[in-house]
């Protein structure tokens, strides 16, 4: 049948350009969501379980698990994205990163690996209370290991637009983590709790596993020699990612000290409680910039360009994050017992100041994501001790009226609106610079 209206070689190719954007947000989406199901799954089993005070107790080592999660493999997942995305044409150039990479990496897990190895005990008597929990620290420090695994084949694959095996390595991780969890804590109490947090982020490396076997990239990472200047440039997004992964962690842990001094575990656990509510839907747009946001103002040096995907992108995440911050709130009371348990109840009066300080926290992502994009070091590291620094000042401020997890929460809203406004401010400052 003859066509009634020709299709052009560009319209296809943009149609097949859209459809590819769109079967990517759905996996992504998917991916996602499997990882914030299983963690307030999780959650939810140790809320359970545990309570208040053993969320309370876990809290710092959450907060540590948090930064082996961004450090292993020497914190390169960011450079990895950019440079794959840039060489995914040039395969010398791409298997000589994937060299640099992986050597990067391994190096950076193995002194990480002994340094808790070595120093297990006093660091499970700071984090957990308790010295003969020093294994648990052993077990992360060798877990940590196979989490670097995990980083450089997702940052590989996100950098070559591979989403569906990025979706597939982490919906099947996650559904795998799910029953082993539940069997640890339910069985083993605090310490079956800490495995299981572990293991949450380890078992996506075992599906990574089988498609980096399956894949062309196969031995492809010991094939070239290490390349310095590579070896530089990857070394700035270490930099950049170890501020960032443990500046505000250690705030946490900081914090949280302090509350459980002046307050008990059971306001800490509170604390804790919404600081993982905010984790789960916050990595949902964390990865969706990564994927998206940032490759694209990667590819271009145009700033007024730059300034209006920004603009288009915090308006984006503004749009869905007020629909389901709403929903959220306004249906807390079935929400917080459902995702915790009902000993949570008191977070309901307070969950309104952490929702806008996550509306502006995530906001304000996208403008961290230019930095990252433009590997501009300095800046970045100066946006995350300025975030940090005054969220500590806040705290402890706020806290001689308002004390408790409610008066943490308020330094938190603060901190983030003044953080967000301060970030706008200077990317009109870079823009017309």
């Amino acid at each position: 049948m003859q066509r009634l209206c020709p299709v052009t070689r560009n319209e296809s190719s943009d149609t097949l350009q859209y459809r590819k954007a769109v079967s990517s947000a759905v996996l992504t989406t998917f991916a996602q969501a499997s990882k914030i199901v299983v963690g307030f799954l999780i959650l939810k089993l140790i809320a359970l379980y545990l309570g208040p005070d053993g969320l309370g107790k876990l809290g710092h080592f959450m907060s540590l698990t948090s930064i082996l999660a961004l450090l292993a493999g020497g914190g390169i997942s960011h450079g990895v994205i950019k440079y794959s995305a840039e060489y995914r044409k040039d395969k010398f150039s791409l298997y000589r990163l994937l060299s640099t990479a992986s050597a990067f990496a391994f190096v950076f897990s193995a002194l990480l690996a002994l340094l808790f190895l070595l120093f297990s005990r006093p660091i499970s008597i700071f984090i957990l209370g308790d010295g003969n929990l020093a294994w648990v620290i052993s077990s992360l420090s060798v877990f940590q290991l196979i989490l670097a695994f995990n980083m450089l084949f997702s940052s590989v694959a996100n950098g070559l637009a591979d989403v569906k095996s990025f979706a597939f390595a982490q919906i099947i991780g996650n559904l795998l983590s799910l029953p082993f969890a539940w069997l640890l804590i339910s069985k083993f109490g605090l310490s079956g709790a800490a495995i299981a947090i572990i293991s949450i982020l380890a078992m996506a490396a075992f599906p990574s596993l089988y498609l980096y076997l399956r894949s062309s990239l196969r031995f492809r990472f010991r094939r070239r020699k290490i390349d310095p200047t590579l070896l530089k440039k990857l070394s700035w997004f270490s930099l950049m990612l170890c501020v960032s992964a443990i500046a505000f962690p250690v705030v946490e842990i900081y914090i949280r000290q302090s509350l459980i001094s002046n307050s008990g575990y059971t306001q800490a656990g509170i604390w804790q409680g919404l600081i993982r509510l905010s984790s789960a839907y916050l990595g949902f747009f964390s990865v969706f910039l990564a994927s998206y946001f940032m490759p694209m103002i990667s590819q271009t040096n145009n700033k007024k360009e730059i300034e209006s995907l920004t603009l288009k992108f915090i308006v984006f995440v503004m749009i869905v994050f007020a629909v389901g911050g709403g929903v959220l709130y306004f249906w807390r009371d079935f929400f917080v017992p459902l995702l915790l348990s009902n000993e949570f109840e008191e977070l309901n009066n307070f969950l309104i100041y952490q929702l806008i300080g996550d509306f502006f926290k995530a906001s304000n992502y996208v403008i961290g994501f230019i930095a990252v994009a433009r590997a501009a070091t300095r800046v970045y590291i100066i946006s995350e001790v300025f975030q940090a620094g005054l969220f500590v000042f806040l705290t402890f401020l706020i806290g001689r009226f308002i004390v408790g997890a409610e008066g943490v929460t308020i330094a938190y809203m603060i901190s983030y609106i003044i953080c967000f406004f301060f970030g706008v401010v200077v990317l009109k400052f870079w823009v017309r610079s």
